[in-house]
């Protein structure tokens, strides 16, 4: 397989990568205000999805995608730090 068809399925896979704010936030043991920090947004918006059922909002997609990669990023954490370390040196 060439590398711009794996990075073309690495994208694909991205775009069906989705978690709910209530299974990431379980996951991590994150409140809404790390929630919030995480998906850059406001404490207000996190608490409504993490909040009961007469305040409760749905997450949207591109939210929950930025959740999933968090996922992603911090069940891999031990592979993942060297290369965004490196990433982070080329800024």
């Amino acid at each position: 397989m060439s590398s711009q068809q794996t990075r073309q399925q690495v994208l694909e896979l991205h775009n069906q990568m989705f978690i709910s704010p209530q299974d990431f936030s379980y996951r991590w043991g994150l409140g809404y205000e790390q929630l919030a920090h995480i998906c850059c947004l406001s404490k207000s918006t996190t608490y409504h999805w993490l909040g009961g059922q007469a305040s409760r909002r749905e997450a949207g997609l591109p939210y929950q995608r930025i959740m999933a990669m968090a996922d992603f990023l911090l069940t891999n954490a031990e592979r993942v730090q060297p290369l965004l370390e490196r990433w982070r040196t080329r800024q």
